[in-house]
């Protein structure tokens, strides 16, 4: 099954979390190229210095997905139905059209969007 992870699953990755250890050594795993801008400025805000080689690692074990205009547009249906921020509007409609099963993340908010076939995990940390 084909999984999603944003951007918060990183975070939960880097602090041990056994399900994101898990996903991370095992599934086929699907992120957004929204992710990257995200945490490349976390990184020049100093975060994640235990991982500085997050953006390559990420590149190497999993598929990145661009944001098409498609994505854009059921993103904006998304944000407008359910309130939920821009770019995890964005980051789940590239997950639902890409046929993920699950989406792995931090944030509640993700919760907003329930589709069948389209399960959301909240991981802790």
């Amino acid at each position: 099954m084909l999984t999603g992870i944003d951007t918060s699953f990183f975070y939960a990755l880097a602090a041990g979390n056994p399900a994101a250890v898990e996903a991370w050594e095992n599934r086929e795993l699907l992120t957004s190229a929204l992710c990257f801008y995200e945490l490349k400025k976390k990184l020049l805000q100093g975060a994640l210095k235990a991982w500085p080689t997050v953006l390559e690692d990420i590149a190497r074990a999993v598929e990145v997905v661009p944001v098409t205009a498609a994505t854009a547009l059921k993103a904006g249906k998304i944000a407008y139905g359910t309130g939920m921020p821009a770019f995890d509007a964005i980051i789940i409609s590239s997950f639902d059209e890409t046929g993920c099963g699950e989406v792995l993340t931090l944030d509640h908010h993700f919760k907003l969007f329930s589709k069948k076939g389209l399960r959301v995990t909240l991981l802790t940390i």
